[in-house]
Order: structure tokens, then sequence, then C-alpha cells
């Protein structure tokens, strides 16, 4: 976001002469890029005394502006004389107040420049950085220069702190996609929510140190940046040297969506902020994917790559990519399209519906089979989070195509009995459960596929146990299979049905969410399998073969 001064003045220079004289200096130095330059009034001054800018005095005044042009900083203006068109066509008209000042702001800063941008000969400046960021072309020859196509009436009167440069017209200003949002009234709730993340940051690198006043440092200069947390996690749509596409939905679609969304963040009744959590959590997991960055499109008319990372999963249990839409996902983002607005930044499409799938926040939390521990590997561990049996990861040849192309990574993880007659028992924890509906399943490997010269191939026998967090934050169990078996003579994928499921139910509804909990915290979403085969039994395997258990989204 853009960097906007702060001029202390009652520590500019006015505490004695001999810190008048370093002020000065160091004023000159850092800004001033035509010290040559011996005009006795500032550039406020010019602006005062000139009948032409009554209009322009006005609005540098309400801005606040009129402070910062008689200050020993280097500026150059392009200020538009009376009349012009500014002046008499900006719908002002029934605005707010606060809007007012907005526009007027913008007007201000569209025209005033740091530095010295002097007009000679024939000249191209295409990218003069003004106040507010944007970059506005000074061109043309002598006696035919344009400040962005308005007519520079009178060039470079100088005055002691930069030049002034009169127009006739004004420099549109064009808004980005950031400043967009907060003019268009139907989007009031998404960018309320968006600013909610701003803040403001002071920025000791670039301020300007002054005299030390009881054994503190002051600024001469005092510079604070303008920073959005949102910005740098899902596109800065404030960048003015960037391109982005975005999708806005109007305060209908949000409080429609916000009302869906919501649901799949309820909190167990021991947090204190649930309420509040739920309401944060649904809207920025429906603001992570409006944002598109041009410059990372290959083929913007036939998909768009987000911006942000998905990471529902998370830390070692999972993956984290970008998401692609293409085909019916990309048509359903373009539906209802109220207005396509060209910005200086990039393309702002207004819609009248939420048209993203549910599976960018209800979204498959997998496990990788080899990913647990065991207490073979560490005998101190016997907590539920492991598995209590020997443990080893095999990976499947890529060269038998086939098979490799059947499992999720190609590796697979082998949990044995510790004795001739145990019973593995293997606990596997998911983070980021959603209070939502999800399959429960198991995908088991064949032993040959991991040594084909095995040919017994026997099924295991076990029992499948969910747990899952209550209302009071404790672990609920619930039994998902009390007698199992797998096919081994292929990778066989079972989906584990509650017990007491509802005819025609294969899925399980969370009733809380765990989402986004602190790595301390107990999570309490687990699946656990046991071998349930009796000592003498021959005609099973004690071994699990694991290529990985998941919770699929129930889509609705």
């Amino acid at each position: 976001m853009k960097r906007k001064n702060i001029i202390f003045k009652a520590l500019t220079c006015g505490l004695a002469s001999l810190a008048m004289t370093g002020c000065t200096d160091t004023w000159n130095e850092h800004y001033q890029s035509k010290p040559e330059l011996n005009a006795t009034e500032t550039l406020w001054e010019l602006i005062q005394a000139d009948p032409e800018l009554n209009q322009f005095e006005a609005y540098v005044k309400a801005t606040g502006y009129d402070d910062d042009l008689n200050q020993n900083r280097f500026f150059t203006v392009w200020a538009p004389v009376d009349g012009s068109d500014f002046y008499t066509t900006h719908p002002l008209e029934g605005v707010s107040d606060s809007m007012i000042n907005v526009y007027k702001l913008e007007f201000v800063e569209n025209h005033i420049a740091n530095y010295n941008h002097t007009a000679s000969g024939m000249m191209t400046e295409n990218r003069v950085k003004m106040l507010n960021g944007k970059n506005n072309p000074f061109e043309g020859e002598v006696n035919s220069y344009f400040f962005k196509g308005a007519f520079v009436k009178d060039a470079n009167i100088t005055a002691k702190n930069g030049l002034l440069h009169k127009t006739e017209g004004h420099a549109i200003f064009t808004a980005n996609i950031w400043e967009q949002l907060a003019k268009v009234d139907s989007l009031s709730l998404l960018n309320g929510f968006l600013k909610s993340y701003n803040e403001t940051i002071f920025d000791e690198s670039n301020s300007i140190e002054g005299p030390i006043v009881g054994g503190q440092v002051t600024y001469l200069d005092s510079v604070v940046i303008e920073d959005n947390e949102w910005f740098s996690r899902f596109g800065d749509i404030s960048l003015e040297d960037s391109s982005y596409t975005m999708f806005a939905p109007t305060n209908k679609a949000w409080r429609e969506m916000h009302e869906k969304v919501k649901t799949y963040f309820v909190y167990d009744k021991t947090n204190a902020l649930g309420d509040s959590l739920q309401d944060v959590m649904a809207k920025d997991f429906m603001c992570r994917f409006l944002v598109f960055s041009n410059s990372m499109q290959k083929s913007p008319t036939d998909s768009l790559t987000s911006y942000c990372y998905t990471n529902m999963t998370g830390g070692a249990t999972g993956r984290t990519q970008r998401k692609t839409f293409k085909d019916e996902e990309l048509e359903k983002l373009y539906e209802n399209v109220l207005e396509k607005q060209e910005l200086s930044n990039g393309t702002l499409y207004i819609v009248d519906s939420y048209n993203f799938p549910t599976t960018i926040w209800h979204d498959t939390l997998r496990i990788e089979g080899e990913s647990l521990l065991s207490s073979a590997e560490n005998p101190a561990i016997l907590n539920d989070e492991y598995a209590k049996c020997s443990k080893e990861s095999k990976s499947i040849s890529k060269d038998s195509t086939v098979w490799y192309k059947q499992t999720h990574n190609g590796v697979v993880g082998v949990y044995a009995p510790l004795t001739k007659t145990g019973k593995p028992e293997v606990t596997f924890t998911f983070n980021n459960v959603l209070s939502a509906k999800y399959r429960v399943k198991v995908v088991f490997v064949p032993k040959n596929y991991l040594n084909p010269r095995d040919t017994l191939l026997l099924p295991n026998k076990f029992k499948a146990e969910l747990s899952y967090r209550n209302e009071k934050g404790k672990a609920t169990k619930v039994s998902v299979g009390k007698e199992l078996y797998n096919d081994p003579t292929r990778v066989d994928t079972l989906t584990l049905v509650p017990d007491d499921a509802a005819e025609g139910v294969d899925y399980f509804e969370f009733p809380y969410n765990e989402f986004n909990m602190d790595e301390s915290a107990t999570k309490h979403t687990q699946l656990k399998l046991t071998c349930t085969m009796g000592s003498k039994d021959e005609e099973h395997d004690r071994t699990f073969r694991i290529d990985q258990v998941f919770l699929e989204p129930v889509i609705e």
C-alpha cells in the first residue's frame, strides 16, 4: 500500500538554531534535486496568490496538503485552473461527506509528485509517480506540454520547495481495485471485512532522524506504511504496478454465502470466542479465492489459478497447492456478473451470487499411510497418536507402472505385529476437520505390490473407531466397523460407515470443527484401526499395508 509522510512540526527544526541548521540541510539533501533554485515563495504561497487557482487552493486546504506544500520538501504540482472540467463535471452532489473527502483527496494526490519534473524540450515521462501511487504521463514539446492529456497552460513556475505547472483540465483519476471497492455501495460488506485487516506500521528505515530530545530520537520526516495482512496472503489489490482479476460479491451474495459457510466452523461450547471465530473464519474462506494475479495465468480464458495456496490438511500430513478453476468451475465464476470494470490495476467483476465450489474450504483431509511413528521405533512413545507395532515405509517401483499409479504417491506404510500373535493398532489424527459431513476411507495395498514373489494373499481382519470433538471439547468415540475385511488381491478402498448410521447413509457428520488449532492443542479427530485376529488365526494377515486414510467431503 502507499506510503504517506507525516511531518511532526514540533520536532522539525524548532528547538534551537543548531537544530534548525541541521534540519534544513537534511531536508535539502533528501528532497531537493534542484537546490540551486532561488525562489522565495513556497508552492502553497504561490497557489494562494494565484487568482486562477482558487478552486485548487480550496481542495488542497480541505485535504490537509496545504501544510505539506509549505514545508521544505520538494514537490512538483500540476494545478488545474478555475473552471477546469473536474470542478464543473465531477458528481459530488448526493455523495456522502466521507466519500466527498475521498474524491477530493484522490484529485489532489493525483496532481502532486515528489521531486523535480521540469517541462523542457522534447520530453516523455510515461510514469510519473504521484502521491497516490498512480503513474501519470508528462509529455510534449516546447509550448505544448500535456499532463495525462491535460494541456499545460503555464509551465515551470518555480517555488523554493518545487515546481508549479498550471493546466487546463485535470488528470483523470482511475481507481485501482482496492480503491473501487470503497466506492461501490453494494460491496460494503466485502470492503468492510477486508479493511478490518488494515494496520499502520512505522517505517524506521525510511524515516529521517532529527535531533535527540530528552534522550529520545525524534524524526524530521516520520514515514508510516499503511499495510494490510490480507493483501500479503491473497493478493495486494492496492498495488499500481501489478495486475489482478477480482470477483466481488454484492452484499446480497455475501449475506447468503455467509449463512452457508459459517455452518462449517461451529466451535464447541468451551470456546469463549467461538461465535466470533465462526464469523471470521467463514468470511476468511469466502475471500480466499476472490483475487487472481494476471501475471500467473497461462490462459485466462481457459483457466484461472489462485494467488494463494490451499492448505486444509496442513503440516506433514498433507500437501499444499494452488487452486485452479477450469471448465464448469470457471464458467460458474462468471455467472451473474452485474458489472465488469476495467481499473488501473486490473479487472473487477461485481457478481450477485457466490459461485465458488464448496471444496475451497470443505476439501479432502488426507493422511499418508506411512506418516505414523511406531512404538517399535521409539519405545517411549505410547500415546494414541502413534502406531503400537513396528513400522516400515515401502515404495512401489515406478517400473510397475499400473501398480504405482493405483497408490497416492507410491509409498506405503507397513505396520506389523511386534510378536507372532500381536495385534497391530494404528491411530491417525486429522487436522482441520470442519463441522461437516465426511466419508471415512482407508486404502489398503496388496502384499504382492511390495514384493511380487509373495503369493499368499490374506485379508486383514480389524475393527475401526472414529473419535470426534463433542460440545464440551472432549473426545467422543463411535464405531465405524466392528468386523472389517479388505480385498487382499487389489488396492482396496474401504468406506467406514458408523454402526448406527441410518439406511443409505455412508458418512459421518462432525458436530464441531477443529480447524486451524494450535499445535499444542488436543485434536480429537482420530481414526483407530485395530487387528482383531485370534491367537491361532491363520486365515488372515496381521500386517496392515496402508496407502492412505482420508476424510472425503460430502458435497450437498
